[in-house]
């Protein structure tokens, strides 16, 4: 009982920490995807939890029937052998520029909140996600059970200290019809999707269903708990925040140099947490496919993303995030229709 309670903690901060990466800690992903609808926004995010509960378990009670150990097992099951093989590339190349926006996230950090050069900031984080991920599964478990705890303190306390300011200006309302509503959708497909190659092993490991249950349930609610916390931060000040870097950090400047230091630390922490989770991903993907040591494989990938990040944090989040999440939509009406063919066999 205790090993199975253990699991599920592990499992549900460990789908948390690697959904909330740069884009989500610093806020620029709340902006993106919900703040800037308004109240519509609101339901966007409540819509989002709930498919971040059904669909991250559905993935790992998948991945732990089949026993698959990466997303390119997971999607050749998915959409056969044609299709699979066009996403699992689709994916690879989304996860290389994601982990390329979570590094161009960590120079961000290091220069905006730090005074450090970027540069410093970046490599730092490559020489760190190079031990980590040489450990496997175990010590992302690891790091995500210590980080998230502290960045759901910490988003507490953004949330509390926002409300103790005067709001800058009205909610402002992006009028087109129906894009509140698909923003949520893509913004889970692009995660979920993303949280494959951690879900899979993760699903094919655990001995019994039931900790994969509860981690999903848990995992999810607590992603639009996080979610619903930002939103409520954010938006009575969004026409100061839109266009900032790391509108989070800003909202606790008021507090004095040394509150804002910390949370920039604990944002960094889960950049480093979902670009880990990235970059095993990517690992288990190329090892699959090719048989070269593990450190040649994450020294490759690590170098390829490196060279995306220069484009800069914020340009990524604006432009990529939202296409990737268009692009793979499609994970998420596969895994309904499966899963609606299962409960019709299961009815004769």
């Amino acid at each position: 009982m205790q090993k199975s309670v253990k699991e599920t903690f592990q499992i549900a901060f460990t789908y948390i920490g690697t959904v909330v990466g740069a884009g989500f800690a610093s806020g620029k992903e709340i902006i993106e995807f919900f703040a800037q609808y308004g109240t519509q926004g609101l339901i966007g995010i409540i819509l989002a939890a709930l498919l971040f509960v059904w669909a991250g378990t559905r993935v790992m009670l998948v991945a732990h029937r089949i026993q698959a150990d990466s997303f390119h097992e997971l999607n050749l099951y998915l959409f056969g052998k044609t299709v699979g093989t066009l996403f699992n590339f689709l994916l690879v190349t989304i996860t290389i520029g994601t982990t390329s926006v979570m590094l161009a996230a960590a120079g961000s950090l290091f220069s905006e909140s730090l005074h450090l050069p970027a540069q410093i900031g970046i490599w730092f984080s490559m020489l760190m996600i190079f031990l980590v991920t040489t450990k496997g599964l175990n010590a992302i478990h690891s790091v995500n059970s210590i980080f998230v705890p502290i960045l759901i303190s910490f988003t507490f306390l953004v949330f509390w200290n926002s409300q103790m300011q005067e709001p800058a200006q009205a909610i402002i309302l992006i009028k087109e019809p129906w894009v509140w509503l698909t923003s949520p959708l893509y913004y889970v497909a692009l995660n979920v999707s993303l949280t494959q190659g951690i879900l899979a092993p993760i699903g094919k490991r655990c001995s019994d269903v039931k900790p994969l249950i509860w981690g999903g349930l848990l995992g999810g609610l607590g992603i639009g708990a996080l979610l619903l916390l930002a939103f409520f931060s954010i938006s009575p000040n969004l026409s100061l925040l839109q266009h900032l870097e790391m509108p989070m950090i800003f909202l606790l400047q008021n507090l004095g140099h040394g509150f804002s230091l910390l949370f920039s630390l604990v944002v960094y922490a889960e950049i480093f947490s979902s670009l880990v989770a990235n970059v095993f991903a990517l690992k288990q993907q190329v090892k699959s496919l090719l048989p070269l040591p593990q450190s040649v494989i994450i020294l490759v990938i690590l170098l390829i993303c490196y060279s995306i990040s220069f484009v800069g944090f914020g340009s990524l989040v604006h432009f990529l995030y939202p296409l990737f999440g268009q692009l793979v939509g499609l994970l998420l009406f596969v895994l309904f229709w499966q899963q609606w063919n299962e409960w019709k066999q299961q009815l004769r």
